[in-house]
């Protein structure tokens, strides 16, 4: 093979290499997403304040403040991060998996409870253009 034939085969393995990522590396990557995410963390004790200073402004606010979402999506390397915080709008491409993690504070400001939503679902097939009908 001619080294100019070489050089586009090699080039498109490298793409394709960058862009797959193992189920079992992606799973770790959630893991660990979670881990540092929700590690502080704790109801009855965690303040409004704290959440403020480690998350950021929210995604979302509801009922005055008291509930507080933030969004996250995982990008093509597997990786978590902060709805809104790439270099292209986050809901402009469709992503297979999100979270939202839903914050309720009570009136002293501290934590209630919380929960991560998660949207797992495989990104859909691609649409195929429907049959013709036969002829009568």
């Amino acid at each position: 093979m001619s080294p100019r034939a070489l050089l586009p085969m090699l080039s498109f393995g490298l793409v394709l290499g960058v862009a797959c990522v193992s189920p079992s590396v992606r799973q770790e990557k959630a893991r660990a997403f979670e881990t540092g995410l929700l590690g502080p963390i704790e109801d009855g004790r965690t303040t409004r304040q704290e959440v403020l200073l480690r998350l950021g402004s929210p995604s979302s606010a509801f009922e005055g403040g008291r509930i507080l979402t933030y969004d996250f999506v995982v990008d093509l390397d597997g990786e978590w991060r902060r709805a809104g915080s790439g270099r292209a709008s986050d809901w402009a491409y469709p992503h297979p998996r999100t979270a939202s993690l839903v914050l309720v504070f009570g009136p002293d400001d501290r934590l209630v409870r919380h929960s991560l939503v998660k949207d797992l679902r495989q990104p859909d097939p691609p649409i195929q253009e429907a049959a013709a009908p036969p002829p009568s």
